[in-house]
């Protein structure tokens, strides 16, 4: 070999080493941007959920018009501990009369999985008046449950009903939509998968975060359908086979 070909061999060496810290450089700058927007954005989730009406405790909470129950985990017709706990809390509002009607909304998007169902049988056996139950077929995400609360039915004042390591995003986006929300905790228990859930907020603020910045709308929207006078007509598909009388 040449001292040339030494000399081109060392250099391409040296260009390849430059070429590769480079790169890790900007990847290192990339993942800090994208960690301090994440943390940052975060951050302002707990100072928007901190400064809001947010309690576990009815007779600590506002009275609203409705209480916004979100849909989660079915086992078939068995509403999910989660979900179990989400209808007891609205169940326990209404009863306390802080608010006259409940708003079920969760997924039934798919013919073989229907969150409505069991969600308003429960309210139905737990002697809550038809009338006053509302379904949201279309509640895909808390994204969709809120935007279609407040354009559909119409909604300006409510409680979310959810567990606290939910609620932050919630409340975020209900200030957003310029909805006066208040959060109702109703972690009634441990649940399994509570540390998953937790990390999952990060990347699901983030989402929500994006979601606001560019406008996103729901799945699907539709005619208005005031939260006043009788839901009934709302239920569709999730009509159970009998009503209680």
């Amino acid at each position: 070999m040449t001292n040339r070909d030494s000399y081109i061999n060392k250099t391409l060496r040296f260009l390849s080493r430059v070429k590769w810290k480079s790169l890790f450089w900007r990847l290192f700058l990339i993942f800090g941007i994208l960690s301090f927007v994440t943390l940052a954005s975060n951050l302002g989730f707990w100072i928007v959920y901190e400064n809001s009406v947010h309690t576990n405790h009815p007779s600590e909470i506002p009275e609203a018009d409705v209480a916004i129950i979100p849909g989660a985990a079915v086992y078939g017709k068995t509403p999910s501990p989660i979900l179990m706990d989400r209808l007891a809390c609205g169940l326990e509002l209404y009863q306390a009369g802080k608010v006259k009607k409940i708003l079920l909304s969760g997924d039934n998007g798919k013919s073989d999985y229907n969150e409505l169902r069991p969600m308003l049988e429960y309210m139905l056996s737990h002697e809550v008046k038809p009338d006053d139950i509302f379904v949201d077929h279309a509640g895909f995400r808390t994204l969709d449950t809120l935007i279609r609360a407040k354009e559909v039915f119409l909604v300006t004042k409510a409680i979310f009903v959810s567990q606290s390591f939910f609620l932050p995003r919630a409340m975020y986006l209900g200030k957003e939509l310029e909805l006066e929300l208040y959060g109702y905790e109703c972690n009634l228990r441990t649940y399994k998968k509570e540390t998953y859930y937790l990390f999952r907020e990060f990347s699901a603020r983030m989402l929500a975060w994006w979601d606001i910045q560019w406008d996103t709308p729901p799945k699907y929207l539709g005619k208005p359908y005031p939260i006043e006078g009788s839901g009934m007509s709302t239920w569709k598909g999730s009509i159970p086979v009998s009503i209680p009388k």
